[in-house]
């Protein structure tokens, strides 16, 4: 078993990235990476307050906070909001804004349309820009996923992605929390297969009726194995992660969500979503997370 080693500042660090794109996960910690591999024990304090992120420069690196703000929603102050270029990504197929050269460059490249299904049933339309393609849904934990469009640039894709949301019922998020219950849910593979084949064929039909769309359908090789799922008893992890003392060991990871093992439960693995310390300052030391009272009758 691996343990973490603490943070350089005793006032704790702040965690500016958390997740996973393997089984592995890691925390990004004042700009170092601890990882969070099978049979790492994670003990942390958590500062309830959230620190804003800073932003991003025009070449896309990012700059911290000039004013170590705090903020009480999202991840940014104000002024770095106002002054982060990229925030536009996402909405710039609907702005009249005009993009700067760098975000102009990264829209303008080859982007991927998918649809993943999650644990639990949860289902989303997403997108990525082509060197990010797979990464992309690495990073979100679906136990299925497919490819179904490329479009020459970002503001195509985005275009067709709004279509499908429009056209199905498909969303274009899956929140943290909502993948934690997912895992939490009887995981039966062959019903969440057919359940995300159906979104498949669903978007494919309508990307069919866009000239300039050819349907593809190029499955995504989840690095993660579904089958491991399904004999755990999996639980929501009992508190909040976003302040106080926490101790845990980590099993595996989906996407933003670790499986962990808590001291003295060897029937149960706990669903805890590791980016809720995003923001937040923590410190290492010898904690542990008490294992809560169960009723049987429950489950």
């Amino acid at each position: 078993m691996s343990t973490t080693s603490p943070p350089a500042h005793e006032s704790g660090a702040l965690v500016t990235g958390a997740g996973s794109r393997t089984v592995d996960g890691e925390l990004i910690i004042d700009g170092r990476t601890v990882s969070l591999g099978a049979g790492t024990r994670l003990g942390i304090e958590v500062d309830p307050a959230r620190w804003c992120l800073g932003r991003r420069g025009t070449d896309g690196v990012a700059l911290a906070c000039p004013d170590g703000a705090t903020v009480a929603t999202g991840r940014q102050c104000a002024r770095c909001e106002a002054n982060d270029p990229w925030r536009w990504l996402h909405i710039v197929h609907r702005s009249q804004y005009p993009p700067d050269a760098a975000l102009r460059k990264h829209i303008m490249k080859p982007h991927w349309l998918y649809v993943a299904t999650f644990a639990g049933g949860a289902q989303k339309v997403g997108t990525a820009v082509d060197e990010r393609k797979r990464v992309r849904l690495d990073e979100q934990g679906p136990i299925f996923a497919h490819w179904v469009g490329l479009a020459t640039d970002g503001l195509q894709i985005r275009e067709w992605e709004d279509l499908v949301s429009r056209s199905t019922s498909l969303g274009q998020a899956v929140r943290p929390g909502v993948k934690v219950a997912g895992l939490t849910s009887p995981m039966d593979l062959a019903a969440l297969s057919r359940l995300h084949q159906d979104a498949v064929a669903q978007t494919r039909g309508v990307l069919g009726d866009r000239r300039q769309a050819t349907p593809i359908s190029e499955p995504w090789p989840n690095p993660r194995d579904p089958q491991s799922l399904t004999d755990l008893v999996i639980r929501a992890y009992p508190d909040a992660l976003d302040a106080g003392r926490h101790g845990f060991v980590v099993q595996q990871c989906w996407g933003p969500v670790a499986l962990v093992r808590l001291d003295g439960d060897s029937e149960s693995v706990w669903a805890v979503d590791l980016s809720a310390l995003i923001g937040h300052r923590v410190r290492f030391g010898a904690f542990s997370t008490a294992v809560p009272q169960i009723q049987d009758g429950l489950f």
